[in-house]
């Protein structure tokens, strides 16, 4: 097995169990929808948590060329993944559960309950992305996609830093538009455009 298969199970782990806990706990939403009133920015921010996943994990391959892997790089890369299981825990709620089966569950003040913490993780996934590839030297810190990643970064700690709604929806359009920008036209381009 070559190292970076082996190095790639731990990464599959984890952002399985993130993804699992998002999916459970829309279903758990879905359970309970009766008395879940639905917030549009927290609904939109799950599927960009959704999609975080995804593309984390089709990143990776990015890394396969790696000439050395050292157990410090090996520890810096489960910091994004990690990140990541931990936000899945913090936006989709528990308090729905035991004492308060009865009550309504507001998921916009939810939103704004969790938003400096989420966004705050966000950012600090934000920036291991952004240094990823030159820390473990796949590519330079200076190259175009940074611009791009550093405008998520900035709208994502606009969000950290504020309750305001205005922030939050400005913030959800640009991390969106960046996010389908990359997906569609720079990461994942047709063989030998």
């Amino acid at each position: 097995m070559e190292i970076f298969n082996y190095l790639n199970v731990m990464i599959a782990i984890l952002l399985g169990v993130g993804l699992f806990q998002i999916f459970g706990g829309i279903g758990h939403l879905l359970q309970v929808r009766q008395r879940v009133k639905p917030y549009w920015l927290h609904s939109l921010w799950v599927l960009i948590l959704i999609m975080a996943h995804a593309h984390l994990w089709w990143s990776f391959w990015g890394l396969h060329n790696a000439v050395t892997w050292t157990y410090v790089e090996f520890l810096y890369l489960l910091i994004g993944p990690a990140g990541l299981v931990i936000m899945s825990q913090v936006i989709i709620p528990g308090e729905f559960y035991g004492e308060l089966h009865d009550q309504k569950f507001d998921l916009r003040q939810h939103y704004y309950d969790i938003s400096r913490l989420f966004f705050s993780i966000f950012a600090v996934v934000m920036s291991w992305g952004i240094f990823l590839e030159p820390i473990l030297g796949v590519r330079s810190l200076f190259v175009e996609f940074r611009i791009l990643q550093a405008l998520a970064l900035v709208a994502i700690g606009s969000c950290a830093a504020s309750k305001r709604p205005l922030v939050h929806t400005i913030g959800v359009t640009v991390v969106s538009a960046l996010f389908a920008f990359v997906v569609f036209l720079v990461r994942f381009r047709p063989r030998g455009a």
